[in-house]
């Protein structure tokens, strides 16, 4: 049995979107170059939207076409993508951080025409790769139009009408690329829509909510709340990282998305603030508090693994911060609930779906009736993903239940690594280990040419240690695994791994096989000293 039929799903957001045109109580707030916050109902944004849909349409985008949006998050990157719901195009999300080069590329790759961009310095590489190119910030360069200036220039029956009726997927968006090259996807709104509404039930919000959204709304899981939240009447927080703290203080946000990274900055925040008065009752809560705002209700964090640590030290505070987990492709898998919080898990398996271990590489294994992939884009053309509702879809992920059904997420399978000698080692943890015992930004282990375990270490400029203190370090670690886990060699790399070499993905997440040549292939190794070797 497969969950694709022969007749196209009907797309709901075009119904999303005229419910909009009688909301004049909720808004969104948002920032036009740096300036101080503006204020728009959702009834003035579905209009701007139609008026920039007329814009579009008049340069040839029409219903099938692809749409490029490249840019951070902003009022302009919503109007992009609701106008090209309301012309029938698919949107092509691409990640602000990624290399221009890379950025133009999978916009070639996916058949666009027409790119929106923020990045002033992008536009040329657009327009000579033949693009159609609008400019999403707030002064477009020379010889380009504007999304502001083509919605202020509509006129009222520009602004109005009913949403044309469309199926299948809205956007394309892509893999993250940890494991190989990204490949991109198409992704219909009901899967979406019917995720929030259960994620609504378990947490308890709706009307009257405030969501603050500062990562790039490139990421699924941003829109996946934009849309739903549209339609549930939210009013909205437009932000960036640089301004997240003074938006949460200022605007008194109730929901908040994020990512291990920015809580990791938000507690280095605190500790400043805090300089020794963590012993005064009450004072990291309130540090904690000043950051998020006062009415915060629900802190959402996925994308990677949390520090338990900093998980216990939130909950601590008091913060209502909940890890979820999830994949682009298969979407939520795991929910840490109100009733039901563990620091170090991703909490218990979605109510809606099942989720199980392979009994050999305990691969975590889901079985879902919403998953966010709809089909492929290849050649610029979709084509259809057939879902078996009954199979269980591998995640790629590695995992184990505790006692109580909590699943904690070791890492990639791809982490498991087979040594010459036939054992297979997991080199995850030790990655963790050696980088924290060593300081080092970032550790890749892998097979060296003796078939022998060798640490990649990247440190940030000037903070590289001496030599003795890395072997030392992993000697310490070292101690404490089996032989066939220890690490026998290393080699330093005096800076971070960039996206713009292809290491990282645009999210940050580290591609094992482009640092593998990249930096492992052309590094000179360091063997620990034969003391070492004899303690070991």
């Amino acid at each position: 049995m497969s969950t694709a039929t022969t007749a196209p799903q009907v797309c709901p957001l075009p119904a999303v979107l005229d419910a909009m045109a009688g909301n004049e109580t909720s808004s969104l707030v948002f920032r036009r170059g740096g300036g101080e916050p503006d204020r728009v109902s959702h009834a003035r944004c579905r209009a701007d939207a139609a008026a920039l849909a007329a814009a579009l349409r008049e340069r040839g985008v029409g219903p099938g076409a692809k749409v490029a949006v490249h840019g951070s998050t902003g009022y302009e990157w919503v109007l992009a993508d609701l106008a090209c719901v309301l012309v029938g195009a698919l949107s092509v999300a691409l990640y602000p951080s990624a290399p221009v080069p890379r950025a133009v590329a999978v916009a070639g790759e996916s058949g666009c025409r027409t790119v929106l961009t923020d990045n002033a310095d992008a536009v040329a590489a657009f327009r000579a790769a033949g693009f159609d190119v609008l400019f999403l910030g707030h002064t477009a360069p020379d010889g380009v139009e504007s999304v502001a200036e083509l919605v202020s220039r509509a006129g009222p029956a520009a602004r109005d009408g009913a949403a044309r009726p469309r199926t299948g997927p809205f956007t394309v968006v892509s893999t993250s690329g940890t494991l190989s090259e990204p490949k991109l996807f198409t992704v219909a709104a009901d899967p979406l829509l019917r995720t929030m509404d259960r994620f609504a039930e378990i947490y308890g919000f709706g009307r009257g909510d405030r969501l603050l959204l500062y990562l790039p709304l490139s990421h699924l899981p941003q829109r996946m709340m934009l849309y739903w939240g549209l339609r549930a009447g939210l009013d909205f927080v437009l932000s960036d990282p640089a301004h997240m703290a003074a938006d949460g203080a200022a605007h008194a946000p109730t929901l908040h998305v994020t990512v291990p990274r920015v809580l990791e900055h938000v507690r280095w925040r605190v500790s400043k603030v805090l300089k020794g008065r963590q012993a005064e009752p009450g004072a990291t809560a309130a540090a904690y508090r000043s950051i998020f705002g006062p009415a915060i209700r629900s802190i959402f964090v996925g994308s990677a693994p949390t520090d338990p640590a900093l998980m216990a030290e939130l909950l601590a505070a008091d913060l209502p911060v909940f890890e979820v987990y999830g994949t682009t492709e298969l979407g939520m898998i795991g929910l840490n609930t109100p009733g039901a919080r563990r620091p170090g898990t991703v909490g218990r398996p979605i109510p809606w779906g099942e989720v199980r271990l392979d009994p050999g590489t305990r691969e975590v294994l889901v079985r879902t009736p919403t998953p966010f992939l709809h089909g492929r884009l290849v050649d610029g053309r979709v084509e259809p993903k057939r879902w078996d509702p009954d199979r269980f879809e591998p995640t790629a992920d590695v995992g184990e239940f505790d006692a109580d059904g909590f699943l904690r997420v070791l890492g990639r399978l791809r982490d498991f690594i087979v040594l010459p000698s036939g054992e297979k080692v997991f080199v995850t943890p030790i990655e963790t280990a050696v980088a924290r015992a060593a300081g080092a930004g970032l550790c890749q282990v892998a097979p060296g040419a003796d078939g022998r375990l060798g640490a990649l270490l990247f440190f940030e400029p000037g903070e590289v240690p001496a030599d003795h203190d890395v072997a030392a370090a992993l000697r310490r670690v070292n101690s404490g695994l089996h032989p066939w886990e220890r690490v026998r060699s290393y080699a330093v790399v005096d800076r971070m791994p960039t996206v713009e070499e292809g290491c990282l993905t645009e999210t940050g997440k580290p591609r094992r096989h482009v640092i593998d040549r990249v930096h492992g292939a052309p590094a000179a190794h360091r063997r620990l000293d034969a003391q070492a070797e004899r303690a070991n």
